[in-house]
This record gives structure tokens, sequence and C-alpha cells, in this order.
């Protein structure tokens, strides 16, 4: 269905190699799932959403390398499951996250979905897709009784993310772009005033050099390059 819990031990795992190729290599072996073809498509998709470049240079790896918290690498990790797999993206940005916290959500929603995806309900795509936010931490329960969750505020990750998209060299990055990319709402923010909240944070903290708002401007100011920052790992 979608073995979380495998993929954030294999990306911690992947720590202990050399490269990738050694990795890769090894994956299929040490996967806990019974049948060899379940493995190998498991270490198929372990690459393709968290490893992309098939380099152990890859965010989620660097992060774990750097800091070992496993909050920070599972708040990338969401990140970069809803970026490979939009059908399940677009039905927590459009279907769960304009729901208050705490609301029951209605199966209805989720069947509907699946409906309008796929032209029909498919029901083992339908519980996949439920299954799946509730691993992300969107939604919580099971069968028929499910209600939107809440995540903490994934600080550390939207500033890693934010260095590694817009500003892997020290600059001036728009706060409109940043608004414009859905990573914030991957991350589990839910509003604009909660990135400009975590912005004013690391103003702060002097993790950036300056968050400024001046009549129609607003923007930030980034004062370590990625590399830099994730070295050091730098955190609020």
């Amino acid at each position: 269905m979608f073995p979380w819990a495998t993929c954030v031990a294999a990306v911690q795992d992947s720590a202990r190699y050399p490269d990738f190729a050694a990795f890769y290599a090894d994956l299929p072996y040490v996967l806990p799932q019974n049948s060899p073809e379940t493995r190998r498509r498991t270490a198929s998709l372990i690459a393709r959403w968290y490893f992309p470049s098939r380099s152990l240079d890859s965010l989620p790896s660097l992060v774990w390398r750097a800091y070992r918290r496993e909050d920070i690498l599972v708040d990338i990790m969401r990140v970069m499951t809803l970026e490979a797999e939009p059908v399940v993206a677009r039905f927590v940005v459009e279907r769960v996250q304009p729901l208050p916290i705490g609301a029951e959500f209605g199966v209805s929603l989720a069947r509907d979905y699946i409906s309008t995806v796929y032209g029909r309900f498919v029901p083992k795509s339908y519980e996949r897709l439920l299954t799946t936010a509730r691993h992300l931490g969107f939604l919580g329960g099971k069968g028929e009784r499910w209600h939107v969750t809440a995540h903490r505020r994934a600080d550390n990750a939207f500033l890693l993310l934010l260095h590694d998209r817009f500003a892997p060299t020290p600059r001036i990055v728009r706060i409109a772009d940043i608004l414009a990319s859905p990573f914030w709402k991957y991350l589990g923010l839910r509003s604009e005033d909660d990135v400009r909240s975590i912005l004013r944070d690391a103003e702060a903290a002097q993790r950036i050099a300056r968050y400024a708002k001046v009549d129609e401007l607003e923007q930030v100011t980034t004062l370590y390059s990625a590399e830099e920052y994730v070295g050091r790992a730098l955190t609020l």
C-alpha cells in the first residue's frame, strides 16, 4: 500500500554507504518485505522518490547525515513524496487542507476524488489514498471514520527547502515566488501567515539575513548557502 516506515528507515540506512550504487545494490536485500518482487518494487520507489539524481547527495540523505533528527527528515520526505505523487498531493491540498483541524473527513470526498481522477471508482486507489494521507500526517482514522489532523510547524524543514529550492547561494528571494510553490503546503503549513511567521522567527534567530515587507515589495534575503546551512546543521 504505502511503505512509509520502510522508506524512512531506508533513507536513514543510506548514511552507511559510500555511494548510491552500493546503497541501491543492497537495498532490495535489506528491505523487510517477504516477496523479492515487492522488495524490488519498493527499492525502485525509494530511489525514484528520495534519490531522483541517483546520488547520496539528495536532500533527505544529506539532512539525515547532518542532523540525525527524524522529525526533520520526515518533513523533508513528506514534501518529496507528494511532489512525486501528484494525485495524492492534489487530494491533500484541495480536499483535506481546506477543512479545519479536527474536522470529520467524510470518506465520500475521497471516493468522489478517485472517481473524478480515474473516471471510475477504483477501490485500491481509494484505500491507498487514505492510507497515504494518514501516514503523511494529514488524516487520522480508518474504515468509514476519518478526521483532519494537525502537523507541528515544520520550521526547520521549511528553511532547508527554502535554501535548497530558491537560494542555493545567498540571495534575495521574493515571497511571492515562495508562496507560489506548493512545498509549504506539503509540509502541513496551512496559511501564508504561517510562512511569514517562520521567516520572522528565522530573521530573529539570524538564520536568514532579512525578511522585509515594504509597500508592495516583500522579500527574504538569505545568509548562508544551502550547502553551508545543512553542513552547519542549523535549526531555529
